[in-house]
């Protein structure tokens, strides 16, 4: 077969147009740092990333529902923590009002102490977290207190049902303690009794009312004990995800990253390949026209 000059320059050409592809292929993954971009680069390696890619997803999305449930844990366990203080407090007056040196109007004016106590332990009782209340259960956004006080009694307006995040695959946290839990404590009886026994002047129900409010010291504690667990089993997910992640990332960059090293060699053989197919090319051009002209 007869090789034609025209045959040459068109073979010129398509060399120069492929040298002029692989040179934006190199800079493209020299300038994004990725070797796969699409799924035509490597079906099987842009398959693996997207797995990766998902799993990461997930994990940050688990991440974030921890970051939320550690909020309302830390918020919770600080309230419990204050009630804990303020049952202390209470049972130091119990403990002053049982003294029989103790007349009818130290005991009114501990009684009128007490009262407040109470209504500082009902307003901590109504407090909120990213405007839902702690302790109202499920019924976060219900427009009424979660508990009301009336100055004779407490009334628990909530639910008792869990409020629950996902933290993992297979994995649930319960990250609240109801009002019911609150109630059944006997925080608010042990105070309400307390205060009324001082208002009485009643020295064995002041007594009584120490027994109480050491039984409700321990109940607070044990609602606080189960919070810093449901921390403690939360934040080792928290670190395994972060883990996970870490290493996610690490077999992601290995199937979809480019070696930069590697890329900045090809794409510089490239473009002195590129520059010689040019002057080759000019040359054949220059000869396809004297021919011509002859």
């Amino acid at each position: 077969m007869r090789i034609s000059q025209s045959i040459i320059t068109r073979t010129l050409l398509q060399s120069l147009n492929r040298n002029r592809e692989n040179l934006n292929e190199f800079h493209t993954a020299i300038a994004t740092g990725r070797e796969v971009r699409q799924s035509s680069d490597d079906p099987v390696q842009f398959a693996r990333a997207s797995r990766f890619r998902n799993n990461i997803d997930q994990n940050e999305q688990y991440l974030r529902n921890i970051t939320d449930a550690k909020g309302w844990l830390d918020t919770t366990s600080a309230i419990l923590e204050s009630f804990h203080s303020i049952v202390l407090k209470a049972k130091e007056i119990a403990t002053q009002g049982a003294d029989e040196s103790y007349n009818t109007d130290n005991r009114t004016t501990m009684a009128n102490q007490i009262n407040e106590i109470i209504k500082e332990v009902i307003s901590l009782s109504n407090s909120s977290y990213l405007d839902k209340s702690i302790f109202a259960g499920t019924a976060t956004k219900s427009e009424n207190e979660s508990f009301d006080y009336d100055g004779a009694s407490v009334t628990y307006n909530g639910n008792a049902n869990s409020i629950t995040r996902r933290i993992a695959e297979n994995q649930r946290a319960t990250i609240n303690i109801s009002g019911e839990q609150l109630m059944d404590s006997e925080m608010f009886s042990a105070l309400i009794n307390l205060r009324d026994a001082l208002n009485g002047n009643n020295t064995e129900g002041v007594r009584n009312s120490i027994d109480a409010l050491d039984s409700a010291s321990k109940n607070l504690l044990a609602l606080s004990s189960g919070m810093g667990s449901v921390k403690n089993r939360i934040t080792m997910v928290e670190q395994r995800l972060e883990t996970a992640n870490i290493n996610l990332s690490s077999y992601l960059s290995q199937s979809v990253d480019a070696d930069l090293a590697e890329y900045i060699t090809k794409y510089n053989t490239e473009e002195m390949a590129y520059h010689a197919a040019l002057q080759t090319t000019s040359n054949a051009l220059q000869l396809n026209l004297l021919d011509f002209l002859r």
